[in-house]
């Protein structure tokens, strides 16, 4: 591949992140809810009892970024903290009856994003798509482990 066509889809890669980002905040906007903060509700809602790293880790931001959406959650009484069964350090967190309610209400807002994506591909394209972009994320994923590896940072 040459670099022009590398470029061009980093470009379009970085153009749709920010693209959907926008339409999320605007379908989410009566929620003052981010799709990051959707992101977290919707894990939690598959699996509960996450400690906070692990849900760091499943919405792909750092600790302290998932530290302030967290509690952004409880204070809105949408996630709740307990023992952690297999940690005594650790805190599980799980969805409130309030925040299944709210999510489910999101979902439809978060649906039409879904709905938008997806009139853009022939039938059957859509999970080849959603596979590709995660073998490419995957991919990049670890190159950036490899390289932190080798940084003696």
């Amino acid at each position: 591949m040459d670099t022009g066509q590398a470029d061009y889809l980093t470009d379009a890669v970085t153009r749709l992140e920010r693209a959907v980002a926008n339409i999320g905040a605007m379908r989410l906007k009566p929620w003052r809810m981010t799709l990051s903060g959707y992101a977290a509700l919707k894990i939690l809602e598959r699996q509960p009892n996450l400690s906070l790293a692990q849900l760091s880790r499943r919405c792909f931001v750092k600790p302290q970024t998932m530290t302030r959406i967290v509690s952004e959650l409880e204070r809105r009484e949408w996630v709740e903290r307990s023992p952690h069964p297999e940690s005594e350090r650790a805190m599980s967190l799980a969805l409130t009856p309030a925040g299944r309610t709210s999510l489910t209400e999101m979902a439809a807002e978060v649906d039409k994003i879904e709905s938008t994506l997806g009139g853009m591909l022939e039938p059957g394209q859509f999970p080849e798509l959603v596979a590709t972009l995660r073998r490419c994320a995957v991919a990049v994923e670890t190159e950036i482990k490899d390289a932190r590896r080798a940084s003696p940072d």
